[in-house]
């Protein structure tokens, strides 16, 4: 058994094991609020963004490079999420992760304390491993807790052993407890905000506690050992600090969400959101799911450009699923036949950036594996459509196209990604291709959209991992306002449509 920080490939399984045990022993004593909540919680593109500003911190425990349990830790010391797949319960793997966490708080983070919001059927629990209530019981929209905690000390952490039956750490933080107070320190009690907190059944013991397997070493019985409390605001909106002031913390968005969208006030359509999901539960050797979201108009005056812009605004989400899944390549079905635990899933989501009574402009972001753990993909995709006509406005249809535009592009692409050396590795020639079109065998997917402040065209990014080129991003957009490109704007309709 190994624990560690889990990879960026490995985010999804873990999200996928905390939700199949959620399902399985939290879910049916939540009610359908408390469930549909904690799903938009643990959506991947939410959780994956908190993920890369380490905002989160996940460890996991590997069998053979199969993850069978994770535990989530903010860089408070807070414990946020922590689940063990049913079929490892009882091996003490929740000991490990916990005590693992336990030693990175001391080493890593410097915090001076773990925190935790127990339901109170589970006070008990987290008593014997060394935690205490700060307060009394809480209740917020009908969800009992109690918050508790307990004190880090770097002098308290221990190896992390399999079932092993020697003091666990518990004993030692009890003594730093009880050394602080004969000392005369003072303790500072406060609410901890967190997310959401779900303990596994197999919590770290101590000697004289019943070893995991033992009849004693069930879900905690009922409902688990911690519940959800509050999420950040709006999953997403910002992060709350541990004072209890409530203050939160400002947060730079970035991906699609970070775009300025531009809607038209009393447009003469409406725009809905639709969802593809899809999981394929009946097969146990592998995992297929798929979630993926896009706009829908409605009202348009003619039913027949209506018709066609919503079939063209579902297929660009679905580009991916019809890839790997509906009519998968070759390379795909190879791929899952040699993967000890093949993956095929797909998260997409999207953001209107421009909406008027002539034009409409999305942005999609879509995250797959695409046959394995080790197959991760991010991409960006985009859509610009005439609501007059349903055309599919493409780059070189609105810019004209010379090596005058590729060197300014190129200047504001450089800019954005920070790196004075950014796509130095094909020529003005090369770029000017990619612009119109060519991608060269996928890396350079030209993309463009409309915004509040303009017009940002650019690519999405698609080097081989063994390319010396790649340099870790996703896509680079090169923003533009409207006044900029007027310059190189072409003859076509598109720009009778612009409100500047």
């Amino acid at each position: 058994m190994e624990i560690r920080l889990i990879k960026e490939p490995e985010l999804l399984p873990a999200l996928h094991l905390v939700w199949e045990v959620f399902a399985q022993e939290i879910a049916p004593a939540c009610t359908p609020q408390g469930v549909e909540s904690f799903q938009k919680f643990i959506k991947y593109e939410y959780i994956s963004q908190v993920w890369y500003r380490k905002d989160l911190l996940f460890f996991g425990a590997f069998d053979n490079e199969r993850i069978c349990g994770t535990l989530a830790l903010r860089p408070d010391g807070h414990i946020a999420l922590f689940f063990v797949e049913q079929k490892s319960q009882g091996k003490g793997i929740g000991r490990m992760l916990f005590q693992t966490a336990y030693n990175y708080c001391a080493n890593e983070l410097k915090a001076d304390r773990m925190t935790v919001n127990a339901a109170p059927g589970a006070v008990e629990r987290y008593s014997r491993l060394g935690m205490r209530a700060v307060s009394g019981e809480q209740e917020r929209d009908g969800i009992r807790s109690i918050p508790m905690e307990m004190y880090v000390n770097l002098a308290m952490v221990t190896p992390v052993r399999q079932k092993s039956k020697a003091p666990w750490i518990a004993l030692g933080v009890f003594g730093v407890v009880i050394l602080a107070l004969f000392m005369g320190v003072a303790v500072k009690t406060h609410r901890i905000i967190s997310e959401w907190d779900v303990q596994d059944d197999s919590v770290p013991y101590e000697e004289g506690l019943e070893e995991p397997g033992d009849s004693s070493d069930g879900f905690w019985d009922e409902y688990g050992g911690s519940i959800p409390d509050e999420f950040w605001d709006e999953y997403g909106g910002g992060l709350w600090d541990g004072d209890g002031s409530g203050e939160e913390y400002e947060e730079e968005l970035s991906g699609v969400v970070a775009i300025p969208e531009m809607i038209d006030d009393n447009l003469p359509y409406e725009i809905e959101s639709e969802e593809y999901i899809f999981s394929d539960n009946e097969k146990q050797s592998m995992m297929i799911e798929f979630s993926v979201s896009y706009p829908k108009l409605s009202g348009l005056k003619d039913s027949g450009i209506q018709k066609k812009v919503n079939e063209i605004l579902k297929d660009r989400a679905m580009e991916t699923v019809a890839r790997i899944y509906d009519d998968p390549d070759p390379s795909i079905k190879e791929r899952v036949l040699g993967e000890e635990y093949p993956m095929l899933a797909n998260y997409v989501e999207y953001k209107v950036c421009y909406a008027s009574e002539e034009l409409i402009s999305v942005a999609y972001d879509d995250y797959a594996f695409e046959g394995g753990q080790t197959y991760y993909t991010q991409h960006l995709r985009t859509c610009t459509i005439s609501l007059k006509d349903g055309r599919v406005y493409e780059v070189k249809d609105i810019v004209r196209l010379d090596e005058t535009f590729v060197d300014e592009w190129l200047a504001v692409m450089r800019r954005e990604a920070d790196d004075d050396t950014f796509l130095s590795e094909t020529g003005k020639s090369e770029l000017l291709k990619a612009l119109e079109g060519d991608s060269q065998d996928g890396v350079y997917v030209v993309n463009f959209f409309l915004d509040a402040d303009g017009i940002e065209i650019g690519f999405d990014l698609n080097y081989k991992e063994e390319n010396a080129d790649k340099r870790g991003y996703v896509w680079v957009t090169a923003p533009f306002t409207f006044d900029e490109i007027e310059k190189y704007a072409s003859d076509s309709d598109f720009w009778k449509y612009i409100r500047k």
